[in-house]
């Protein structure tokens, strides 16, 4: 029994799934694999149906990877050097950017931006670390310099200069469209181990939000 047949057995109905609510919005538009957006769908819906895990339980909307996608359903995975499934989302764990991963990000957020026909370039990459464990992190990003973070870091502190980095990473994506003039906006969305980075046009995240206010999930802007 396929996962559709699975949760129309439990009384799910097409109309209440939380994937078909995403659909009409278009959030799907941008995937050309038809397979790997039904698979995509059926995951969504299955984990969003999920109560299995005590802890977490259900009524959380994930996002799928598409390494994840490709390799269950054995289908071409992109490849491409960002997690992204449907070239809205992706993934950003803090600890790997505080950790040194921040172009490798970037990496993954140009993408999503290219396919949603916005240019996101960077140079000049500094990291300094000096004895008395200050950090000060700078970067170019659309000929734009950015002070990613400058700081002292402790054990005390450790896990807000995480956030902070998260935040700079969405505020530098935000400004370089703002840049454009174009009618998009990175925003977060939380999951129980790790966050999302997803890019909307500002109609799209109207809808979004609407959807997302049904789940578990929060969104900081």
């Amino acid at each position: 029994m396929g996962l559709i047949s699975l949760l129309s057995s439990l009384g799910f109905s097409q109309d209440h799934k939380i994937s078909e609510k995403l659909e009409k919005i278009g959030y799907f538009d941008l995937i050309d694999d038809n397979l790997k957006k039904i698979k995509l769908k059926e995951k969504i819906d299955f984990d969003y149906n999920d109560n299995s895990n005590q802890y977490i339980g259900k009524g959380w909307l994930t996002f799928p990877n598409d390494y994840y996608i490709s390799d269950v359903y054995n289908l071409k995975e992109y490849k491409n050097g960002s997690s992204t499934s449907e070239f809205r989302a992706f993934e950003v764990w803090s600890s790997s950017l505080f950790r040194g991963q921040f172009v490798e990000y970037l990496e993954s957020a140009k993408i999503v931006f290219e396919k949603n026909g916005l240019r996101l370039d960077w140079k000049d990459e500094t990291f300094d670390e000096n004895s008395t464990e200050k950090i000060y992190h700078r970067i170019t990003v659309n000929e734009t310099e950015y002070i990613i973070f400058s700081e002292q870091v402790n054990r005390e502190n450790i896990g807000q200069a995480m956030y902070e980095y998260l935040n700079s990473f969405k505020n530098i994506l935000n400004k370089s469209i703002q840049q454009q003039n174009k009618d998009y906006k990175v925003i977060l969305v939380t999951l129980p181990e790790y966050v999302v980075f997803v890019l909307l046009n500002n109609n799209m995240l109207v809808d979004f939000k609407k959807i997302i206010s049904k789940t578990k999930n929060k969104i900081e802007e």
